[in-house]
């Protein structure tokens, strides 16, 4: 998927997390959140593919559940480096990385017509 493609839905999951589900994450307005998803862009196509490498044994065992917990770290930094944009827990962290995946993946298969 596209560095802006992914960028724009994850503005708009960040939004309509924001409108949905307000304890979830603050974000101060739409400009934030358009940085932090392109931060989280940047931070998927830099350290994601490192953080994957590096924990390959663990997420072969887990038969790739593990992937959810390095989206949710990589997530955290995303919350850390963007300084309107605050998720208000872990568990908010997870439950995001978990809708972020399900829903570029579903995307991504419309895009290419499966």
């Amino acid at each position: 998927m596209g560095l802006i493609y992914r960028s724009i839905l994850n503005t708009l999951i960040f939004l309509g997390f924001t409108k949905f589900i307000p304890q979830s994450i603050t974000i101060e307005d739409t400009l934030a959140a358009i940085v932090a998803a392109l931060v989280l862009a940047f931070l998927d196509s830099t350290l994601k593919p490192l953080l994957k490498i590096i924990s390959f044994p663990i997420n072969l065992l887990t038969l790739g559940l593990f992937s959810f917990v390095i989206n949710s770290i990589v997530l955290a930094i995303d919350d850390y480096l963007v300084d309107d944009f605050k998720i208000s827990s872990m568990t908010w962290t997870l439950v995001l990385s978990i809708v972020i995946s399900i829903l570029q993946s579903l995307l991504a298969s419309e895009r290419k017509g499966i």
